[in-house]
């Protein structure tokens, strides 16, 4: 193996080519790897429901869930299996082993649930089997609101829906607060009474002609088609045309005994936003996208799209995911900058500027590196792989300080630069292996951490050893290359007395040691004279530590408190109060909420969420100004 580095370290342009390669791959692969806020997992959950109209939560366990259970039990990597039975219906939750094929999974599932109507009651429905997507979040959500008419608003969130689906990497679009449209039909008694046609005619002229009616085959000769003739009514004059009686040679219709016009369902319960009647759509991502680029398009089309609205129809985009992720990439961005320019600034206090130089280079070398490794692997870039790149910046420049320390010894000696970093390349091969292989021991354990949390914590170990892995290399192969052509090229009679000093036991002087070097020799030379005492000091320096901090604690917290970016007022009451009154408690409440500073916008919506306190009959929901906005204010 070291005959090999030094056979490569004498093609410095192949290497160097290698290199350049190697960078710019890394950075394209850093722009293009998708983005987000946590690691997307997608673990084999799946539930099974069974419905069947009014039977019982006892009759379901028995008639519907046993079924079910029984040919579900003792599939391959099925950890746990859980029923729950309710009247009409049964749901069935499935947990695999996190490292098993989710598609695979599902395949099996259909496959032993193939052919179970029969073991079901006439009446059931055929069970339907649902993936769970625990990342399955939207990425924001974009409020239409403003007072105008309910139809205005929703002819304009359909048309939007539509835009937004077309966007490539977006999953889904969800419509929330939107009333279904239908047709009300009011019915004039004295008609009736006239044509002497009964209200149960009526019901079965609906029920007769708003069918799919089947026609039966057709063959072609080339094949058999069915032919189905459409009957389904889908415009109020459909309904105005249905004949219901036939009166000498007139045809009594529909529009004769009544009038029909479009509405909606009765509201059971409303949204606003800021103070205005809204309807939501929540955007969701296709897993593993970016969720910057989706959010940036979303917001892109949205503007242009509602450009050519009319007056007093406004937008807005709530709880939007990717600023957090933005601002959690800018500022772990900065961290890892701070790291890189830290360690730059200790380099050159201890070895000089040239040396420093090709140390640092060895950082971005490593990161584009793992960022190509990554995108062969096929991850994201998320907040653990961010905190991987923290953590393996302090250590990747171990492993290219041993290599370049040597061969500028070397360089003092009076060797060559290419000579110089050949030979520190041979010598340096089994110590910068060793360190290598001993940091990554303590890493390599996190890969086999069992469970959900740790295929979540996975990405971590994975960062830390692809960074190390490509240190080596660097430290190995492109740091001698780069040295050849930027180490000093020749020492002055200072310089190499200077390192006579050190290398050579017989020129060894300790008054004649420079800098912070000469420091540390000159406090160790004393110290190691009186060696118990020095030990001791150091364990009793250490012991006050701990115990001024028990005597004076700061508190432990696992993560520091940060500015809020929402907020959730809920409303509580008791009483059984119709949708309508439930509305006008929620706007009094936002009117007042209104008038707070620092809110950005404010969503009122029916009900309570998953942790609102008991008898909570809607929530507002806020989002605040950004906290940097709010200190440039100040």
């Amino acid at each position: 193996m070291i005959n090999f580095i030094e056979r490569v370290l004498l093609m410095p342009r192949a290497v160097l080519t290698v290199m350049v390669l190697l960078l710019g791959s890394g950075f394209a692969s850093y722009v293009s790897l998708p983005k987000e806020s946590f690691p997307s997992i997608d673990i084999p959950f799946f539930y099974v429901a069974v419905d069947q109209r009014g039977i019982s939560p006892r009759d379901a366990s028995r008639l519907l869930a046993k079924p079910v259970e029984d040919r579900l039990l003792g599939m391959e990597g099925l950890e746990k299996l859980t029923t729950t039975a309710t009247t009409g219906h049964v749901s069935v939750f499935l947990e695999f082993k996190v490292d098993v094929d989710k598609d695979k999974a599902l395949t099996d599932i259909r496959g032993e649930l193939e052919g179970i109507a029969s073991e079901l009651p006439a009446d059931a429905d055929e069970p339907t089997i649902n993936e769970i997507n625990i990342t399955d979040r939207p990425v924001l959500s974009v409020a239409v609101y403003g007072e105008v008419p309910e139809r205005t608003l929703s002819r304009h969130v359909e048309a939007l829906q539509d835009e937004l689906e077309s966007i490539g990497d977006v999953q889904e679009v969800t419509v929330s607060g939107k009333r279904e449209e239908v047709l009300e039909v009011q019915i004039d008694l004295l008609h009736l009474e006239a044509y002497n046609i009964t209200a149960g005619q009526l019901f079965e002229a609906l029920a007769r002609n708003n069918v799919m009616v089947a026609g039966g085959k057709l063959d072609s000769g080339q094949g058999t088609f069915n032919v189905d003739v459409p009957g389904l009514i889908s415009t109020a004059e459909e309904v105005y045309s249905l004949p219901l009686k036939t009166v000498g040679d007139t045809v009594v219709t529909f529009g004769d005994v009544a009038s029909i016009t479009r509405t909606f369902k009765d509201a059971t319960e409303y949204a606003f936003v800021n103070g205005a009647p809204a309807i939501t759509l929540e955007v969701k991502k296709n897993l593993g996208t970016n969720i910057i680029e989706v959010s940036d398009q979303v917001r892109a089309l949205t503007d242009t799209f509602a450009a050519d609205w009319p007056a007093g129809v406004e937008y807005s985009f709530l709880v939007d995911q990717s600023i957090g992720t933005k601002n959690l990439f800018r500022s772990l961005e900065a961290a890892v900058l701070t790291a890189v320019a830290l360690v730059l600034i200790m380099t050159i206090a201890t070895l000089g500027v040239r040396p420093a130089i090709m140390i640092g280079m060895s950082i971005p070398i490593s990161f584009m590196m793992a960022f190509l490794v990554l995108q062969m692997l096929g991850m994201t870039i998320n907040m653990m792989v961010m905190f991987g790149l923290v953590i393996a910046v302090g250590v990747l420049v171990d492993d290219p300080i041993v290599v370049v320390e040597y061969a500028e010894r070397k360089l003092s000696e009076g060797v060559s630069r290419k000579r110089a970093f050949i030979l520190a390349a041979r010598k340096m091969f089994v110590p910068v292996v060793s360190a290598t292989a001993t940091t990554l021991g303590a890493f390599v354990p996190l890969l086999f951490w069992p469970g959900i949390i740790g295929k979540f914590m996975s990405y971590l170990p994975i960062v830390v050893i692809v960074v190390m892995v490509a240190s080596l290399i660097s430290a190995l192969i492109f740091m001698p290359v780069i040295g050849a052509f930027i180490a000093k090229h020749e020492m002055d009679d200072r310089e190499r007395e200077a390192a006579d000093i050190v290398m050579y036991p017989e020129k060894f002087d300790m008054n004649k040691i420079r800098g912070l070097l000469g420091i540390y020799v000159r406090l160790m030379s004393r110290l190691l004279l009186h060696p118990i005492l020095t030990l001791t000091a150091g364990f009793a320096i250490v012991g006050y530590i701990f115990f001024y901090f028990s005597q004076h604690p700061t508190g432990v917290v696992a993560f520091p408190e940060n500015e809020p970016e929402y907020g959730v007022v809920s409303v509580v009451t008791r009483g059984n109060y119709s949708a309508t009154e439930t509305r006008d408690f929620l706007l009094e409440v936002q009117d007042e909420v209104l008038q707070v500073a620092g809110i950005q916008d404010v969503i009122l919506s029916f009900g309570g969420a998953e942790n609102s306190p008991a008898d909570t009959i809607g929530n507002l929901q806020l989002q605040l100004h950004p906290w940097k906005n709010a200190l440039k204010r100040r």
